[in-house]
């Protein structure tokens, strides 16, 4: 079975902060030994946040402890939402001088999640790991002092899928345009529907931050989510069952400064206490991330990411 999907991405398309007391990486764990599989056990951690939450940074701490553990099988997808602690400030030299937390990290797809999966309503920090525990006795929303035991357990699993990202620059293309190809395998037979979803994210964005009492200036932000390209739900993999070898591919053609100018327009007209200050992104700094996840459960089976450059 080969699918090849073609798609041209424009343009116009009081809860608490709560405290976790650390130590946070207080559990032993071991990197899985993969050197005998040709696709590893990739596990998504998504980090609900915003930068007036003065605990988030401690979650954003324990990601990192995790990612030093088991490298590059972890990878992080910061999500800022709602309008407690991802709001933006007015950009007003009066009520503002300093222009602290002017900037406004949320994005459309990322409200969408947030409300259909109750996290910030619900205090931050709060994240999900691979979604696990959705439509089950337990509750999705982790504490980021739970996230390192649920990793360990969610890498015993199965590899279900592989995904491999390529991303092509032409010669005869914008300087920010790019041709994204997710090509995924099937490494073994599951039932049910499966979508893939495919979003670009930024590393190492400075800015405002509360950290604790501090209000800090020059924060690094990373992961931030920036853009679907798919459906905030994602693209069809396949209605078939899905047997081991199946290969799918999935094509996307995107302009960075489409996408970009999308976020600053949502964030001025539509998101609640927007400004618009959504802009100055760094190519340099851009990732592609791709996850297939089951539709029955919402659980994320597999995610991979990729520089842009």
């Amino acid at each position: 079975m080969r699918k090849f999907i073609p798609i041209i991405v424009f343009a116009f398309i009081f809860s608490s902060c709560e405290v976790i007391e650390g130590p946070y990486m207080s559990d032993s764990v071991n990197p899985i030994d993969t050197t005998t599989n040709n696709y590893v056990k990739n596990i998504l951690i998504e980090d609900f946040t915003g930068h007036l939450c003065k605990n988030c940074p401690d979650a954003a701490s324990e990601l990192e402890a995790i990612q030093s553990v088991y490298g590059s099988q972890i990878i992080g997808l910061a999500i800022h939402s709602g309008t407690t602690f991802a709001r933006s400030y007015p950009i007003d030299p009066v009520s503002n001088p300093d222009d602290k937390f002017i900037y406004d990290f949320r994005t459309m797809w990322g409200e969408e999640l947030d409300v259909f999966f109750e996290v910030s309503e619900n205090g931050l920090p709060k994240g999900m790991i691979n979604r696990s525990d959705y439509n089950s006795s337990g509750d999705h929303r982790k504490d980021f002092g739970q996230w390192s035991s649920i990793v360990a357990d969610e890498l015993d699993k199965e590899v279900k899928f592989g995904i491999d990202i390529e991303v092509i620059q032409n010669s005869n293309m914008p300087s920010d345009q790019f041709d994204i190809i997710i090509n995924s395998e099937a490494v073994s037979n599951v039932q049910n529907n499966h979508k893939l979803v495919v979003c670009i994210t930024e590393n190492n964005i400075t800015n405002w931050q509360k950290d604790g009492d501090i209000d800090n200036p020059t924060y690094t932000h990373k992961h931030v989510l920036r853009s679907f390209l798919t459906p905030t739900w994602g693209d069809d993999l396949s209605s078939e069952e899905i047997n081991i070898g199946d290969s799918f591919s999935n094509a996307y053609t995107i302009v960075i400064s489409d996408l970009e100018d999308f976020n600053i327009e949502h964030s001025e007209n539509t998101l609640t206490l927007g400004n618009g200050n959504s802009g100055g992104w760094d190519l340099s700094n851009l990732y592609v991330l791709a996850y297939i996840y089951d539709i029955s459960n919402y659980e994320i089976l597999q995610v991979e990411e990729k520089s842009l450059f």
